[in-house]
């Protein structure tokens, strides 16, 4: 089908979907994502993975955008408060999450290479569906601002734990000696390059700004800012998230009272980015792989959504978190998609030069996380509505969400 024909057709949908979802009290996302699946291999193929490869670029601006507008939220008056109780929260959820799933994959399988590298896949979550339902019901609160910056923090720890996993499933499967470099260097580099190029993206986007005075132009060039930031990012092989997500921190903590306007002018562009991201999200995923998913996924959903849920709460509790927090936020930490099948593809791609195990260990993998993602992102976005309603976080006047600017 003729691309703007079939991009036309997609926001239409898309937008169908997403209003009729919230008629009946389901985040609007969920809308965007069953929308996806019905238009992709699985059901009707009018957008096939050759496609959605094709068009890639899309979700990399999609996914810029959420990172920079996540970043903006992170102001340092928070952190400055709160900063020691996000540490604290980050690390317990985290690696609580990789030690159940490793723990039940290890138990159900005996195949350690593939319970460490499931382990630290199941610390990732995704903040795009997850950032999207806040932004939806316009919630606002102390769960609301943990959330942002759990979701934010979660990649690089992710990235951590996956750089140890690697390299100790690789000595399993290959022979050899433990490599410093994959475990630690790598991964350290990934992270504090991709927040050295944001927060240098941000302040120079800081001082552009300064000499604009009207909206439309502030718009371009914070646009040309995120654009060139991407494809920095994408070029030394950094975190496009982590990138951009640098970038707004660094804009909304140079100025906050200037800047803050910036932020608002972007959030009426990006509406239409979104939706053509999570019904792209929707049509990557494949139907056909929930009964290859068997005893292995289950245990790996139920281990990962036990070890998010029982971290945070106790991540909470000891580091003296609001009881809405403690009680609240592992509700919100469901999904996963980007990071974590990102990084299942690269645990693909390296494990089947390792011959019939190691190919056998990557389509494990693969197949996994794939299958879980499609649960997960269906369940996560309600469960983050669920979270903010019960905290009472969703302003009285927004339980029905705004009709104009978007997903704001």
């Amino acid at each position: 089908m003729q691309i703007l024909l079939l991009l036309g057709l997609i926001l239409i949908l898309g937008l169908t979907a997403g209003r009729l979802f919230e008629k009946f009290g389901v985040p609007q996302v969920v809308g965007y994502i069953v929308m996806g699946v019905l238009l992709g291999s699985s059901v009707t193929n009018l957008l096939p993975t050759r496609l959605l490869d094709e068009l890639s670029g899309l979700t990399y601006v999609a996914l810029a955008f959420i990172g920079f507008m996540v970043g903006g939220e992170l102001k340092h008056s928070v952190f400055k408060k709160y900063g020691k109780q996000f540490l604290t929260i980050l690390l317990s959820e985290g690696l609580l999450a990789l030690v159940v799933v490793a723990g039940l994959t290890i138990f159900w399988t005996g195949n350690v290479a593939l319970a460490l590298l499931l382990g630290a896949l199941s610390s990732a979550t995704a903040p795009a569906a997850t950032v999207d339902v806040l932004w939806e019901y316009r919630s606002k609160g102390p769960l609301t601002t943990t959330i942002l910056a759990i979701v934010a923090l979660d990649d690089g720890l992710a990235l951590i734990l996956y750089g140890f996993a690697f390299a100790f499933a690789n000595v399993l499967v290959e022979g050899g000696a433990l490599s410093l470099q994959v475990m630690l260097v790598q991964p350290m580099i990934q992270i504090f390059g991709s927040l050295i190029l944001g927060g240098l993206s941000g302040f120079l986007l800081d001082r552009s700004l300064r000499f604009l005075r009207i909206q439309d132009d502030r718009l371009v060039i914070i646009v040309g800012a995120v654009l060139l930031a991407s494809g920095a990012a994408l070029y030394f092989d950094l975190s496009l998230i982590l990138t951009n997500m640098a970038a707004g921190v660094m804009l909304t903590n140079l100025h906050p009272h200037r800047n803050e306007n910036n932020f608002k002018i972007v959030k009426t562009f990006v509406p239409p980015i979104y939706i053509i991201f999570f019904i792209f999200v929707g049509a990557r995923l494949q139907l056909g792989l929930l009964p290859t998913m068997g005893v292995l996924g289950i245990l790996y959903v139920a281990g990962r959504t036990f070890g998010k849920w029982i971290g945070a709460y106790w991540g909470a509790r000891i580091s003296r978190a609001p009881q809405t927090v403690q009680k609240y936020l592992g509700f919100a930490l469901f999904s996963q998609a980007g990071v974590a099948i990102g990084l299942a593809l690269d645990i693909y791609q390296h494990f089947s030069q390792f011959g019939e195990a190691g190919t056998a260990l990557g389509h494990m993998v693969i197949n996994v996380i794939a299958a879980t993602t499609l649960l997960v992102q269906v369940i996560g976005p309600p469960s983050v509505k669920y979270a903010i309603a019960k905290a009472g976080e969703i302003p009285d006047n927004c339980h029905s969400p705004q009709k104009s600017g978007g997903l704001s």
